[in-house]
């Protein structure tokens, strides 16, 4: 069995691609709209938009016409992926106080290749009766905090912008 086709693969490099230019987005066309999906700052949580945002756009693309239950995979892979990316960020940046881009950029791309291989394992499993229906549920609340906590970030140290240690959005830059 063939594990990605060569339409995954270019979906793949091309959510990479994105993502990088998620990143820089914000620096580049600073508003409340451009904040939905770009870092605001170098905090943990922020740079949740740079991978889960691609991943939803893969997953629309790779099983556009397939309804919810062909989405219902990629739906459930965003929590987990991003659960992921928050766990090892904190881990490496926090108690370790490691500092080193290599590291954010590793492990950005390990777990963008994750969330693809992660949505092709799942996928039989979210066949069940209203589990694509709890696979939306859940990536609607993942969303929704990201939305939320753009504009009133908690005061906890994955919501700090780590180069300055200050909250990730309260005031838009002028």
């Amino acid at each position: 069995m063939k594990i990605f086709q060569k339409k995954t693969i270019f979906t793949l490099i091309a959510a990479l691609i994105l993502g990088v230019g998620l990143h820089f987005l914000f620096s580049w066309l600073p508003s409340p709209i451009t904040a939905l999906v770009s870092p605001v700052r170098e905090s943990l949580w922020e740079h949740l938009k740079i991978l889960l945002i691609p991943l939803l756009l893969s997953g629309l693309y790779l099983t556009h016409g397939r309804g919810l239950d062909g989405l219902a995979p990629w739906l459930l892979t965003l929590p987990i992926i991003g659960g992921a990316m928050l766990l090892l960020s904190y881990l490496y940046h926090v108690p370790f106080q490691g500092d080193g881009m290599a590291f954010d950029l590793i492990l950005y791309v390990v777990l963008m290749v994750a969330g693809f291989v992660l949505a092709q394992v799942l996928a039989p499993l979210t066949q069940r009766p209203f589990l694509p229906t709890l696979c939306l549920l859940a990536a609607l609340a993942v969303g929704w905090m990201m939305i939320w906590f753009t504009f009133f970030p908690p005061d906890m140290v994955v919501f700090l912008d780590l180069s300055k240690h200050t909250p990730t959005f309260y005031i838009l830059p002028k």
